[in-house]
């Protein structure tokens, strides 16, 4: 029989162990274990992701209650007290006895016996006291400290954000980043199988699945309750697509027409490109193109589901320029690679990956795709630069510098948002704040080719 907690601390292990937190290991192992009970493969994402969300206020509670701080522990101890910790805080439907007593046997079979009186202590120790525990004060040192454990957020991200949103506006996103999250799908119009919001909610519902309109696009639904959504109703047969929000609002300040062509270069997996051609379906045509073969293989997955044969798709490096795709593009879409400081609620992976260095890194990339492929757009035609990153230098300071060296210039947005978002528009961009609208962190920027 298959022991649930002896697949996480596995994960956790391998993760510790890496340094590097792979996004797939978590699915991966889900898709091995796929013959487990719901209710099994739920309790394995929910404390794996947990540990991985938490980590740092996990480890702030391990050492205020274990003479042995988390960083000198054996590998497979320090992943079990993680996991078990994460339990006894954060999982009310655990009883914390069985968090404690699963772990001391795992710790027994695992030849750490003389480690079990040391697990069971401070486990049960934290149990007595979880709510008399002493965090970091919010008025001491800016309540950067205070921030960085209760949130489990790096120190310079917060540092970053509190210098440029303030404390209350950090910490509400901080907050945001925590919290469940629905999948958001939007779903498709004018396509044969498409049918109207109503309907697809009302399929949904039946299936069990909990269902809410997004309050800014009618077209966006927000469910609950899906076990797997690839087997609820209507999305073999293309109804919907897996999409957020912001996501959507690209295409909305884009606004391509029938007949237009669209290029998006970083088109992976194909969100904004199935948009896009919805929207110039039949007679418009978007090329996508994205580095690899596995990238190109989910959008022709995305595009044969949904029925659009106005795809045309390519394996090609951004940085290098197409000389097909001169002058081809009424719409260029620049959704480019990102430090994803915006989605940290949904890949929580980014937050331990990334580093202050790579910041600049990253700049150089969008700044290197950028000058290859901006004049794919035709004179007159229209330039979207887009991120999932809330971070000024890939997103203001990179539309500034196209505007500055290369023929474009800004374009007015407001009367393409939604109404709640005219306000927050600038001077032809938008900067979302996690959590705001209840969205991810989004940059979408317009510009016209002079």
């Amino acid at each position: 029989m298959v022991n649930v907690r002896e697949i996480i601390l596995n994960i956790l292990i391998e993760y510790d162990r890496d340094g590097n937190r792979k996004p797939s290991l978590l699915k991966d192992t889900l898709e091995k274990y796929d013959y487990l009970e719901t209710r099994d493969k739920s309790f394995i994402k929910r404390v794996t992701e947990g540990c991985l969300e938490r980590n740092i206020q996990i480890d702030y509670i391990l050492d205020s209650f274990s003479k042995t701080p988390t960083s000198k522990m054996q590998p497979l101890i320090r992943s079990l007290m993680r996991m078990s910790c994460y339990q006894i805080m954060f999982m009310d439907s655990v009883p914390d006895s069985a968090a404690c007593n699963e772990a001391v046997k795992i710790a027994g079979k695992h030849k750490f016996t003389g480690l079990k009186g040391f697990v069971n202590g401070v486990l049960r120790n934290i149990s007595r006291n979880k709510d008399k525990i002493q965090y970091p004060d919010k008025a001491e040192e800016g309540g950067i400290r205070y921030l960085s454990v209760m949130y489990s957020m790096p120190e310079w991200l917060c540092e970053m954000w509190v210098a440029r949103y303030g404390f209350d506006k950090t910490e509400g996103m901080l907050k945001f980043f925590l919290d469940p999250r629905p999948t958001t799908v939007r779903v498709t119009k004018g396509l044969p199988q498409s049918k109207n919001v109503e309907e697809v909610v009302k399929e949904l519902t039946n299936a069990g699945i909990s269902v809410k309109v997004n309050s800014l696009l009618p077209y966006a639904l927000e469910l609950e309750k899906t076990d797997n959504i690839r087997y609820a109703p209507g999305f073999k047969e293309g109804e919907y697509i897996i999409q957020d929000v912001s996501s959507m609002l690209v295409m909305e300040i884009a606004a391509p027409l029938n007949r237009q062509i669209v290029v998006d270069v970083c088109a992976a997996p194909g969100g904004k490109s199935m948009h896009a051609a919805e929207l110039v379906f039949p007679d418009g045509k978007v090329f996508s193109r994205d580095v690899s073969e596995r990238k190109i293989e989910l959008i022709e997955e995305n595009a044969e589901r949904l029925g659009l044969s106005n795809i045309n798709t390519k394996v090609h490096d951004a940085r290098l320029h197409d000389e097909e795709l001169k002058n081809v593009a009424d719409v260029l879409l620049l959704d480019l690679p990102c430090s994803g400081l915006g989605i940290l609620g949904r890949k929580n992976d980014i937050k331990h990956n990334i580093k202050r260095q790579s910041l600049e890194e990253l700049s150089k990339l969008q700044w290197e795709i950028i000058k290859s492929s901006w004049d794919y757009v035709k004179v007159g035609g229209t330039l979207i630069y887009s991120t999932c990153t809330v971070n000024s230098q890939e997103n203001e300071e990179m539309v500034k510098k196209i505007c500055d060296e290369l023929p474009f210039q800004m374009v007015d947005i407001t009367d393409n948002l939604p109404e709640p978002l005219k306000k927050s528009a600038k001077n032809g961009y938008i900067q979302l704040i996690p959590g705001e609208f209840g969205t991810d962190g989004f940059f979408i920027a317009k510009m016209k080719r002079i």
